[in-house]
């Protein structure tokens, strides 16, 4: 399928973060997500056994230290914490570990945006993605390697 080989495709109306409205940016929201584990909400949604929901919980933990000591809550990321939680996950793992880790909350911020109740009008998991000289790029490449396994 052409349109899931790059992350550009999956963009959709907004390409970049410069793209999107002051008004639609995640930051925005901060206070509906103040004291909300929304990853929880989430993860109430897939049925997994033991073994795989510990690997979630360790893949949601790092994911929440990142966005905290950037000052962000884990719903509301921006690009560049993507980016750099991206070149975190190739410095500490392999390729592949990198893309367990990576997939999962990218799969997180899809059902975001998927689900009304939260305003996610774009994905940065993808706008990070778009970047090909970027970490968030190999660990994509990856993906599309898997999907053709």
């Amino acid at each position: 399928m052409a349109s899931a080989r790059t992350p550009h495709d999956r963009l959709g109306v907004f390409k970049d973060l410069s793209d999107v409205p002051e008004r639609r940016r995640l930051e925005r929201f901060s206070s509906a997500y103040t004291d909300r584990d929304v990853w929880g909400e989430y993860r109430a949604t897939v049925e997994l056994g033991d073994r795989m929901g510990e690997e979630w919980a360790r893949f949601a933990r790092r994911w929440k230290d990142h966005t905290t000591d950037r000052g962000r809550h884990h719903a509301l990321a921006r690009p560049s914490d993507v980016e750099t939680w991206s070149g975190w996950l190739l410095d500490q793992f392999s390729r592949d570990r990198a893309y367990q880790h990576w997939n999962v909350i990218e799969g997180f911020y899809a059902w975001l945006m998927w689900h009304t109740e939260h305003r996610h009008s774009y994905n940065p998991f993808h706008m990070a993605a778009a970047d090909t000289e970027s970490s968030a790029y190999t660990i994509w490449t990856r993906k599309i390697e898997k999907a053709n396994d």
